[in-house]
């Protein structure tokens, strides 16, 4: 994923996102307007901030499915603006719930806020590939997300006001907008190892940590893996809140943003790491194992995921890399499918750009039967931005 010595001029070149799969050549991102609605008329509550020991994982009202990422109200709890938020912290997550039913998740530390909503199913625009439907909705804070900061009002009136987005057409939230990019959506996007965001619009980008990089031309409609990221996360707005657009920040290499490298995406990009990079599991071969139950249950819809594309599993005795520098390869965590697999999206060279697709291996990182065993594999960490 990186670009030539002579565009990063003086700086460090980046080492290659190999990748192994995902879309066709794409067309210029189309300006998008967020709805800013801070100002809607809700009486908030400022609520004492109580501790439990556990954070409660309740299940969201409204199960309704919509088609190809289109809503359905469902229930008073999934849209209706509420003057009392109750929350709770348990270790670096802080909920916000109504009445017992939790309906926010606030990571310590993350832009992005993990949120129930109205229940939307979206395709993978590939024939005979399971399609995800959910109830999740992800939008990110202008900073970091601190309780100690971040009063109970403050937090209840940005709340109230991402919720009553998810609910009225307006702007998309993280996951709408990454399957805009996939095969057959509107800006399908085609794959170009080192193709970061700006080469996709064709514009400059002018980084706090090097000089002017311009587009590559040969490269505009397409993205490498964490070029994608890097467009969903840190150049469009899913969010406008108080005049803010909601975007994470961007540089080449400065800790706690939106790097270049999917490496540097895991180890000092922004948020918290989720699961640390995974080590040699015990009496099997180099890296051959899938996550475990434990480290799959603590990665959550809108989280990303990070693999080692370099291992070669077709030879008896693969070398693979033993730590975070061996990352090359990242993608969205979407959910579960309804196949009952983990699905993420990324963008990849078989299939020509971002995907949750089969091509090339399936987009599935829990070991399951009947697919290829591709990314469970090489899945080697995650992370919250």
């Amino acid at each position: 994923m990186a670009k030539s010595p002579s565009i990063f001029r003086q700086f460090t070149v980046l080492l290659p996102c190999v990748t192994l799969a995902a879309t066709l050549p794409g067309c210029m991102l189309d300006a998008e307007e967020p709805i800013d609605i801070a100002q809607i008329e809700v009486e908030l509550q400022d609520d004492d901030e109580s501790r439990e020991v556990e954070v409660e994982e309740d299940e969201p009202e409204g199960k309704q499915k919509a088609h190809d990422g289109s809503i359905s109200q469902a229930g008073a709890t999934v849209c209706t603006a509420s003057a009392t938020f109750k929350y709770a912290t348990s270790g670096d997550v802080t909920t916000a719930s109504i009445n017992t039913t939790v309906v926010a998740w606030f990571t310590k530390g993350a832009y992005t806020v993990r949120m129930t909503g109205p229940s939307r199913t979206f395709a993978a625009g590939v024939s005979g590939v399971p399609s995800v439907t959910s109830t999740t909705w992800i939008r990110t804070l202008a900073t970091p997300f601190d309780p100690a900061t971040m009063s109970t009002t403050a937090r209840s009136a940005w709340l109230n006001a991402a919720r009553a987005v998810n609910c009225v057409t307006g702007t998309s939230d993280i996951l709408a907008v990454a399957y805009e990019y996939i095969e057959g959506a509107s800006k399908d996007a085609g794959y170009a190892n080192g193709a970061d965001f700006h080469d996709y619009l064709g514009i400059s980008w002018d980084p706090s940590d090097a000089s002017l990089i311009t587009a590559d031309s040969t490269q505009l409609g397409k993205l490498d893996c964490s070029g994608f990221l890097r467009l969903i996360f840190g150049q469009r707005a899913n969010f406008l809140y108080g005049g803010v657009e909601a975007k994470i920040p961007m540089s080449l290499y400065v800790t706690g943003t939106l790097t270049r490298a999917s490496k540097d995406q895991y180890q000092s990009g922004p948020g918290k790491i989720i699961v640390p990079f995974r080590t040699q599991p015990s009496g099997v071969a180099a890296f051959n194992g899938t996550p475990t139950a434990t480290e799959l249950s603590s990665i959550q819809v809108g989280d990303i995921v990070f693999f080692d594309s370099s291992c070669d599993y077709s030879v008896a005795a693969p070398s693979c890399g033993t730590d975070w520098t061996s990352i090359g390869h990242t993608g969205i965590y979407v959910g579960r499918d309804a196949s009952n697999n983990a699905r993420f999206l990324s963008s990849r060279s078989t299939a020509d750009g971002p995907t949750v697709a089969n091509t090339g291996g399936w987009s599935v990182f829990n070991d399951a039967v009947g697919l290829s065993g591709t990314y469970p594999k090489r899945f080697r960490g995650a992370r919250r931005f």
